[in-house]
């Protein structure tokens, strides 16, 4: 009896010791396995391009996009986000366009006093982009991690291009096109929309340099 119960007591100790032989020997990557969609997107298997929101019904459908768009889906989540703020940057630039020129009375020529009312109204929806894209849109990008001041002055740099492209759309569809100011204005303000979004990614946003 007793030689019973040391046999089966050594028997347990084997098989524990076995279990513990194998629990600590290397296991096969999962991924070695899977070389598929996730590693072609360049990101981890699993893992969306998208940052999640707390609405499941979006989730689900930047998920489908996802998959759809091979892995694209936060650009496009980006492109949302930077167009619906640019449409209330644009609506504030409009307004301040409209004050300075249309209800304004300034003693100057009408070419200077359209370029003062966009300028002025350019400056005011720069810094309610830049604030607002800053924290929604962009912050998940490698260049978000450049101080503040940097990021903001290279959005400011790209923004001002896009001021002057914007202002000599707007006068030349005024004064060339005869086109009414305020349309003018508004045709203008798509087209560099496009311009800022491509160069918010090429260069205000780009990756830092692993150099610097």
């Amino acid at each position: 009896m007793k030689n019973t119960i040391a046999q089966d007591r050594q028997d347990d100790l084997l098989d524990l010791i076995a279990l513990v032989e194998h629990s600590t020997q290397p296991q096969p990557a999962v991924a070695a396995s899977g070389t598929g969609a996730g590693s072609s997107q360049g990101s981890a298997p699993g893992l969306p391009s998208y940052q999640p929101t707390s609405l499941a019904l979006v989730n689900r459908f930047l998920s489908l996009v996802d998959d759809l768009t091979g892995g694209k889906a936060g650009w496009f989540q980006r492109l949302f986000t930077y167009l619906f703020i640019g449409g209330a940057a644009a609506v504030v630039n409009m307004i301040v366009f409209y004050i300075m020129f249309y209800r304004m009375a300034i003693p100057v020529s009408s070419t200077l006093h359209n370029a003062i009312a966009n300028i002025s109204a350019a400056e005011i929806s720069i810094i309610a982009n830049f604030l607002a894209n800053d924290y929604f849109t962009f912050r998940h990008l490698p260049g978000h991690q450049r101080s503040w001041w940097q990021r903001c002055l290279r959005f400011h740099l790209t923004a001002v291009v896009g001021s002057l492209l914007n202002f000599c759309i707007e006068l030349s569809l005024t004064n060339l096109a005869h086109v009414p100011a305020l349309l003018s204005q508004a045709i203008a303000i798509f087209l560099v929309l496009i311009y800022n979004f491509s160069f918010h990614h090429l260069f205000t946003y780009r990756g830092v340099s692993a150099a610097h």
